[in-house]
């Protein structure tokens, strides 16, 4: 959660969450892991992910328990609702 920052949009000025922090793979990250950052405002974030865990912590186990395939996609699109369904393209 560290890796986030609240930030207002300036055109809409919504409050958003945008990733700051370079992942494992970018050349900036060895230099940017020297360094520690800390702030409350990921705290919103962290409690509505919880919040969502919770809430759907049954299907999460029963996905598990039958080794599903694309375990975050299912319960992302399929049993929790929170995701869009990818756009399907057809092969001409």
């Amino acid at each position: 959660m560290n890796d986030y920052q609240l930030q207002d949009d300036p055109d809409t000025k919504e409050k958003k969450f945008k990733r700051y922090a370079p992942r494992k793979d970018e050349p900036i990250y060895e230099e940017y892991k020297k360094y520690f950052f800390y702030s409350d405002a990921y705290k919103p974030l962290k409690y509505a992910c919880e919040t969502i865990i919770e809430q759907y912590e049954d299907e999460i186990f029963s996905l598990i328990a039958q080794e599903a395939d694309f375990l975050a996609d299912r319960l992302c699109i399929e049993k929790s609702g929170l995701c869009p369904k990818p756009e399907t393209h057809s092969e001409l």
